[in-house]
Parts: structure tokens; sequence; C-alpha cells
């Protein structure tokens, strides 16, 4: 058992105690429906299963050891295994991708599908390539049929949303992506800012998406770095400087 606790962490990405979690979970809830019973299985110290079957007569509850030797449907037991593991390992991958949301990342557009939704090709953990969706209704009108929005162009994105779904019944990673965001604007002036980022506070009060962008900062940022965000978005940033707001 060992050796396949080891096969399915290597496999799926989970540590050796959240893939013998999910063992024990899925063998107590086939057999539970198999004998009509409550039965609960887990890891012994040996790290060999131990399965007992609960049965209440009469007011007493009785328990009685289940041979998983003798068991059959070996099959379905590692199909249930295979697609639970695979559903904890997508959830443990979508805590880790959500504390990224609402972040700037830039990915290279790859393709679309036939709602011209777009496949972005980026990297929110580094060295680790991901395919990300830009809907069509978070693309600015003044994109969708330019050539600064073209297949094999790298852009900038905002991380809107990430979450598990079932894909033909195989749990996968959904990430979503825009461009229209107001977070956008501010993300990507900071980006230009550098190092010198934490000494100002930005905020995009208002977005025209394509048009104009209206930006306060706590100081004055430099021509450049508005300069490279308006070429990016393809509209116009207007930057106000302000002592303070909220």
């Amino acid at each position: 058992m060992n050796k396949i606790i080891t096969t399915f962490t290597g496999k799926y990405g989970l540590t050796k105690s959240e893939a013998m979690v999910e063992i024990e979970k899925v063998f107590s809830s086939v057999l539970s429906q198999w004998y009509h019973l409550e039965v609960m299985v887990f890891f012994r110290e040996d790290l060999k299963l131990e399965a007992v079957a609960y049965d209440k007569t009469g007011g007493v509850t009785m328990q009685r050891i289940v041979d998983l030797r003798e068991l059959r449907g070996s099959k379905t037991l590692q199909r249930h295994l295979e697609i639970n593991l695979a559903k904890a390992a997508v959830l443990k991958l979508t805590q880790l991708y959500k504390t990224h949301e609402k972040e700037l990342h830039w990915g290279e557009i790859i393709g679309c599908d036939s709602e011209m939704n777009l496949h972005v090709e980026t990297e929110i953990i580094p060295g680790k390539k991901v395919i990300a969706t830009c809907p069509l209704n978070r693309i600015g009108l003044h994109e969708r049929e330019s050539q600064h929005f073209s297949i094999g162009q790298k852009r900038a994105f905002h991380l809107r949303r990430v979450e598990p779904v079932l894909l033909n019944d195989t749990p996968r990673l959904k990430i979503v992506v825009d461009r229209v965001s107001k977070t956008l604007v501010e993300t990507l002036l900071r980006n230009h800012l550098g190092c010198d980022t934490e000494k100002v506070k930005i905020h995009c009060a208002k977005r025209y998406v394509g048009h104009k962008s209206f930006v306060l900062a706590t100081r004055r940022l430099p021509k450049s770095a508005i300069i490279a965000v308006t070429q990016e978005l393809q509209e116009r940033v207007q930057v106000r400087f302000v002592e303070n707001f909220g």
C-alpha cells in the first residue's frame, strides 16, 4: 500500500497524508453502499487498510471486520479513487492559485474557441505554465479585431477568477482573465514603477475601456509609465495627483 500511496502522491501532487485521507474516504463510501451499512476504513500504523462495519440491531451497535482481501469490484474502487484524488488535487491547486486573483499577469494568446473566447498561456506561478480563458465580453471592442490582440501576441491580463470545474466528468482548474478591469490599469502602472510602487497609492476611479481611464495617485507618476500603460491598453490614461485618498 505504501507503494500505491507514493504513486498517487506523484501523479496527483498531493502529500502522503492527503492521499491517505482520500483513500480512506473512497473505501468508506463505496463499501458502505455495497454492504448497506456504515463502514469505516482507515490506515493502521503499518499502512495496511482496515475496514469495520457497524450494524445496529435491537438498539445495539455491532462491529465486524470486513476482509478487504475478499473484495470484488477492484476496478470500481480504482475508478472512484482516481476521480476523488483528481478532485482533491484540483481543489488544492484552486486554493493555491486563488491567492493570485486580482494580480497582473502577462500571457501569450494561443487560440480561441468557437465563441471567440481567447485561450491565454501564462505563468501565474513561476515555472508552471497554465492555460487561462479570456471571455469575449471581457475584451474591449477596440481590441477584438486588432493585430495588437492577435494570436502570438503577449498581453497583460487581470486575473479575474480561479475555480474548480468538471469537464466531461473530469476535474479541471478554470482560470479566467480579463482586459476590462480597473484593477488592470492600477497593476500595470505599479508594474512600470518597479521598486517605487510601495511609496505611492494608485486608484483607477473610472475606466471607459478603449477610450480613457481616470487615475488618482498620491505622487506624480513618471511619464514613461503612463505612456507604457496607454500603449498596452490602447486607451488614454489620465493621472491626477492627490495628497491622499481613502
